[in-house]
């Protein structure tokens, strides 16, 4: 089955990072071994039971200063329960009494007085410590008490249509654009000295709530990115789970292995795409792109992704100098872990440092996002190495990387729309896995990267673009996304190489184009024979082409090698609509399916092999009757025009798109509806895709019967 295409205009960068950017941290809860306190800031303003004795005007402040950022965490007071003086089990509502009546069929009044409140609190709560990241993650939170309300009555409670005597409050909570802040009540106001970036680690309690960020001057909602952990959200990695008693795998109920479950990180985009798929409509162009509604304008873009579940992260959004910020969610109450506070001066000359940027965020323990600015030069002078990292860059933003520059996968990696230049590498990896680990987790006996993302990148004279480092690493999903590839290297290297101690799970190219211009590669892929999906933990594998043009890469040498995978009824390849002109010594198949002909797991369509000008040989292997025997006359592909002009080719829309005739769209990001992606329910909970009833995937809707 084709996988349709969904074009998406590359946006431009939302962050701008300066030259001399300094980042500060501030941590609401301290840890230290054991011991889980209290920032001092607000254990010096609480009793023994957590309740401030700094209150005043109902109202507990509590004032961080950083050297470039004032915050102040405003709690507020909620009405207190009245009970009954001969039965205090009973409860009479809250403590307060009736006024005037302003609404009879809502049976709502004025307050005429309140008896009594509860006291306001600071304390530690709402933590989220079973998360089984790159990071060994461990996300602790700040609770303050009151709803951040503008506007509060009284209303009597009913029963059975029935008037009780009892009352409770009733709110009238903010709305982006009121002229009046909240009054009292939960919020967190961050004063900046300087511009920057502000990244807040929140508890957003119930997804489904608005979290908002409001420009106190303006009194309108600020827009961020949210990156986190949504509960309930939850992979199986097929890692059995253990009876301490027994030491057995446990069973449920009708005698199935159970397995441990771990919580997933989502990146800002898959935030976002959550968040579509539950708060907008979708509605498809012409051209095959998606457009994104609201439901709710004015409101729905402040829920962060949907459903009934809370949300662990971090939002970001950016700040101006003396401008003030306040953050809460409108009708509970918003959990703060502290903040990471990125300044910067305005951007700097060309060959500004991506290394030193990033050791900027060494000691950074959340997922880091560098934005780097549209049409500059970085240079990169050495190894970067952060846990979650995403580089992200503009149109003609170019990183010329040392000798000794690379990038490490700990945890996620993400490169996206940056043209990187490696041909001082020599014959090093653009990735480089670290050989002691790197602090990674384990998937049974190889050291767990989550992801890595190339995507809309040029990279130029590149050796190879991944090696193990002789470490056992299992990469659970490489994809490269609208790239083309330059290869250049001073000895014979392979492009994906890990061929040592391990392998990638499931690896996927499309809509990019690989090239050689220097010495040849030995192989395209390399794994190491023992690597095997469930020697990882995962139940199946996959190496997947999809639209792709690769032009005299490993000439003579290997397309695949990985016996271990080869043949083995868990293991799936995908190749669709690829030109290959001289590569793999003219047996891109055989050495792609491992040497085994007739495999029922794999899927060719529409691809062309072109070898020392003569259609490969494929009986056995490609068996789809769709293979393209002609030339595909790319133009001048010395020069890195691949233009096809073979009549077939044209007429199938085969290889990398950006050299077909697409109006324009080379320029363009290119996402797929995956058939394994993940399943949604209406609520913006994960689950199974064989759940019954309308459903979410790739952010569209679907009725599962």
């Amino acid at each position: 089955m084709l996988m349709k295409k969904i074009f998406t205009l590359v946006a431009s960068a939302l962050f701008v990072l300066g030259a001399s950017a300094q980042t500060e941290s501030y941590k609401a809860i301290v840890i230290d071994g054991e011991n889980i306190a209290l920032a001092p800031e607000f254990t010096a303003v609480i009793d023994e039971s957590n309740n401030a004795t700094n209150v005043a005007d109902g109202k507990s402040i509590v004032t961080v200063n950083t050297a470039n950022m004032t915050l102040e965490a405003v709690g507020g007071a909620t009405i207190a329960d009245k009970l009954d003086p001969e039965d205090p089990k009973i409860n009479l509502g809250q403590d307060l009494t009736p006024g005037a009546v302003i609404s009879e069929e809502n049976h709502t009044y004025e307050i005429a007085s309140v008896g009594s409140w509860n006291p306001i609190q600071w304390k530690n709560g709402q933590n989220k410590t079973d998360i089984n990241d790159a990071n060994g993650t461990k996300l602790y939170f700040l609770m303050g008490t009151g709803n951040p309300y503008v506007k509060m009555f009284c209303e009597e409670i009913y029963q059975d249509n029935a008037p009780t005597g009892k009352y409770r409050a009733q709110y009238e909570y903010y709305k982006p654009g009121d002229q009046v802040m909240p009054l009292v009540g939960l919020y967190y106001k961050f004063t900046p000295k300087v511009d920057g970036k502000l990244k807040v680690q929140i508890w957003a309690n119930k997804g489904n709530r608005h979290t908002y960020v409001i420009d106190e001057e303006t009194k309108e909602a600020v827009k961020y990115l949210a990156e986190g952990y949504i509960n309930g959200q939850r992979a199986n990695y097929d890692t059995p789970a253990i009876d301490p008693e027994t030491g057995e795998p446990k069973l449920d109920n009708q005698g199935n292995p159970v397995y441990e479950q771990y919580q997933i990180y989502f990146t800002s985009e898959q935030i976002d795409s959550i968040h579509k798929a539950v708060q907008c409509t979708a509605e498809e162009q012409p051209d095959g792109s998606i457009v994104y509604t609201e439901k709710d304008p004015l409101y729905g873009p402040f829920i962060i992704a949907g459903g009934n579940q809370a949300f662990w992260g971090w939002i970001t959004f950016e700040v101006k100098a003396g401008k003030s910020y306040w953050l809460f969610q409108d009708s509970s109450q918003v959990g703060f872990g502290g903040f990471d506070f990125t300044t910067g001066d305005e951007p700097g000359p060309v060959g500004d440092d991506l290394t030193q940027i990033a050791e900027q965020y060494a000691s950074t323990s959340a997922p880091v996002t560098i934005t780097l600015d549209a049409g500059k030069e970085y240079t990169m002078s050495g190894p970067v190495k952060l846990h979650n990292l995403t580089v992200e860059g503009a149109e003609g933003t170019t990183i010329k990387m040392a000798a000794d520059a690379s990038f490490t996968a700990l945890g996620t990696l993400i490169l996206k729309n940056l043209d990187i230049d490696a041909s001082a590498l020599g014959s090093k990896p653009l990735i480089a896995l670290d050989e002691n680990g790197g602090g990674l987790d384990l998937a049974k006996d190889y050291y767990l990267v989550n992801y890595v993302q190339l995507i809309n990148c040029k990279i130029n004279d590149v050796p190879q673009i991944i090696k193990d480092n002789d470490t056992k690493y299992v990469i659970a999903n490489f994809l490269v996304d609208n790239c083309v590839v330059s290869l250049n290297s001073a000895a014979t290297k392979t492009v994906f190489d890990m061929s040592k101690n391990g392998f990638i799970n499931d690896l996927t190219i499309k809509n990019s184009t690989f090239c050689s211009k220097g010495i040849d590669q030995d192989y395209f892929v390399r794994y190491s024979n023992a690597g095997r999906c469930d020697r990882a933990g995962f139940d199946s594998n996959s190496i997947n082409y999809e639209n792709n043009t690769f032009y005299n890469v490993a000439k003579t040498g290997q397309w695949g090698n990985y016996s271990g995978i080869a043949g083995r009824a868990t293991s799936n390849w995908r190749m669709i609509k690829n030109i290959f002109v001289d590569c793999g010594n003219g047996q891109v198949t055989r050495r792609y399916l491992g040497n085994r002909q007739d495999q029922a797991t794999a899927t060719f369509e529409y691809n062309t092999y072109w070898f020392n000008g003569a259609a490969e040989d494929v009986t056995g292997y490609d068996n789809s009757e769709t293979v393209l025997s002609n030339d595909p006359m790319l133009k001048d592909p010395e020069n890195g025009d691949f233009t096809p002009q073979g009549e077939a080719q044209l007429t199938n829309k085969t290889g990398d798109p950006r050299w077909l005739d697409t109006n324009g769209i080379s320029t363009v990001v290119t996402t797929v509806e995956d058939a394994n992606a993940p399943v949604y329910n209406l609520a913006g909970q994960r689950v199974a895709p064989t759940t019954k009833g309308i459903l979410i995937q790739n952010g569209r809707k679907f009725v599962n019967k």
